[in-house]
């Protein structure tokens, strides 16, 4: 794992402490009909996870980056939270589930097309029957500017902060972002994280319907993000994919 190192965690968690209103309010819905057992994959920090257990659900979560599951721990206070840190390809769950969400367009990290498709095979294995995976995935309209470096910087409570640079460019339909954090005390860089984030893009939805469809699952619902009432459009930058086994 060499994308999610320590200061892009600390970064992730300073810019996104709390979920997306909007977004919580969609997923927490399908929690609630759920009725049962939930996964969160790739589920970072918890900004979804630990709200959802706060709340008394029954949800375990993973993660392939050990700085955001160590972000996530020491957050989690009281809670106790069941996660484990591992690659969506090798889930291998002690149990089934109601539902399986990604949020934030995480699902997109997952680049190679065949690990993609056994990344939903293994969820789909994981699923009870009747169950729902729900997952984001990005169109091309969510692109920055490509080729344009773009910065902020995020301050911390012991007064030191950090710089975050990127510049995203895209490769067929990978885009390819070049991340630089810089950690900064007493106004020298003590600290720097180089990292490049892939994430693939999926203009034409028919391509991740043709694999789940393969795959066996037999209810596929395109949805508009965040509104379970309405289809997406082709200005929309997420497609949500609703899929039952």
């Amino acid at each position: 794992m060499n994308t999610y190192l320590n200061l892009c965690t600390e970064v992730y968690d300073l810019s996104k402490p709390k979920p997306p209103e909007d977004a919580y309010a969609f997923y927490h819905s399908y929690a609630i009909e759920s009725n049962g057992p939930i996964l969160e994959p790739m589920c970072g920090t918890g900004r979804f996870l630990l709200p959802l257990l706060q709340e008394g659900f029954d949800i375990d979560g993973f993660d392939a980056s050990e700085h955001m599951l160590k972000a996530l721990r020491a957050k989690s206070g009281d809670l106790k939270p069941s996660i484990w840190q591992g690659f969506a390809e090798d889930l291998r769950a002690a149990k089934k589930y109601n539902l399986i969400f990604i949020p934030c367009g995480s699902f997109g990290l997952i680049t190679d097309l065949e690990v993609v498709k056994s990344a939903l095979k293994k969820f789909y294995d994981h699923l009870n029957v009747g169950g729902i995976l729900l997952f984001e995935g990005e169109t091309l309209k969510s692109l920055p500017a490509l080729g344009v470096w773009r910065g902020s910087s995020w301050h911390k409570e012991d007064g030191s902060f950090i710089i975050a640079n990127y510049m995203a460019n895209l490769d067929d339909d990978i885009c390819v972002a070049t991340q630089k954090y810089e950690l900064v005390k007493d106004n020298r860089i003590v600290s720097t994280e180089v990292e490049e984030m892939k994430i693939r893009l999926y203009d034409d939805p028919e391509i991740l319907i043709g694999i789940l469809k393969e795959i066996g699952f037999k209810e596929i619902k395109l949805v508009k993000a965040f509104d379970r009432t309405r289809m997406p459009d082709k200005e929309d930058e997420v497609i949500i994919y609703e899929c039952r086994k």
